[in-house]
């Protein structure tokens, strides 16, 4: 038997559907999923080392940012080598000198395109995708390659599966950078090895590898011949601080974005922002610093 609905109940109803429908028109922040790049952003704004307009452009308003000169030979280098086009699905373009060849650094990327694939070849892994991106609801990652280990013998495509990820830098001896590949050093690189613990967790979610194989490939710039991979294996203790950690900085952005980001200019940080001709906020000298002896 079919309900039927009062004159005056339904009338209420239609009330508050309207209602409803205002607050879903009001121009509310977007709210971003937890990247690991998002994450390390945000630990630096909350030690004051991060500016909060440009994590408000880059992650609440989606703002592209144009790429450095070293982000683009990365962005390069990752097209010639995968064929994954990069965020703006613009085809890389290399400088070029006078006489129509490529610069140096290009050139240099062009000959570690062929150590990448003479690398999976000798380590027999194939490409099955590229620029996956995960389907967590609240975390994100975007793989550069989905490949498989031709090693691993299983019909199931799934134990097969491995993450690497490509990286162009010429700091692949250097030990003290934070962003060093230095092989006595690598292991208390947290800035770097972040990306390897949030990708197993969001493979693990994705397809239900409790620890898929993880690859850095890392491929010098200052020379065509350097390259080196690492593999990285991660401890159960690591990765529950990790997802812990998540928690923690998802209430973080949500008081954040509640609250307003706030700016933390400096002089360094002011001067390679692409926002500093326009920021109100920006610096051009530097910030006091009081001394106390």
């Amino acid at each position: 038997m079919t309900k039927v609905i009062p004159k005056k109940a339904y009338k209420e109803k239609e009330k508050r559907n309207k209602e409803k429908k205002k607050q879903t028109e009001l121009a509310l922040p977007s709210i971003p999923k937890i990247s690991q790049s998002l994450s390390k952003s945000l630990y630096k704004y909350k030690m004051g080392k991060e500016c909060g307009i440009k994590i408000q452009e880059i992650y609440i308003n989606k703002h592209l940012f144009p790429p450095s000169q070293a982000q683009s030979l990365g962005i390069y280098f990752e097209y010639i080598a995968t064929q994954q086009l990069p965020k703006s699905n613009e085809i890389p373009q290399a400088t070029l000198l006078k006489n129509g060849k490529l610069t140096l650094p290009y050139a240099r990327m062009e000959a570690q395109k062929n150590n990448f694939i003479r690398l999976m070849e000798r380590m027999n892994f194939t490409i099955e995708k590229t620029g996956h991106e995960f389907s967590n609801p609240k975390y994100s990652g975007v793989a550069d390659i989905i490949a498989i280990d031709n090693n691993i013998k299983s019909k199931d495509v799934y134990k097969k599966r491995i993450i690497i990820d490509l990286k162009t830098s010429a700091l692949l001896n250097n030990k003290w950078s934070e962003y060093g590949w230095a092989d006595e050093s690598i292991e208390e690189k947290d800035e770097l090895l972040i990306q390897a613990i949030h990708y197993k967790m969001l493979a693990n979610y994705e397809w239900g590898i409790e620890d898929i194989p993880f690859y850095f490939f890392v491929f010098s710039t200052l020379n065509e011949w350097e390259f080196k991979a690492f593999k990285i294996n991660v401890d159960g203790d690591t990765y529950r601080q990790h997802y812990n950690n998540l928690q923690n900085i998802k209430t973080y952005l949500d008081t954040q974005i509640k609250l307003g980001f706030k700016p933390h200019p400096s002089l360094t940080r002011c001067n390679s922002c692409v926002l500093r001709e326009s920021c109100l906020e920006s610096v051009d000298i530097p910030n006091i610093q009081e001394v106390y002896v």
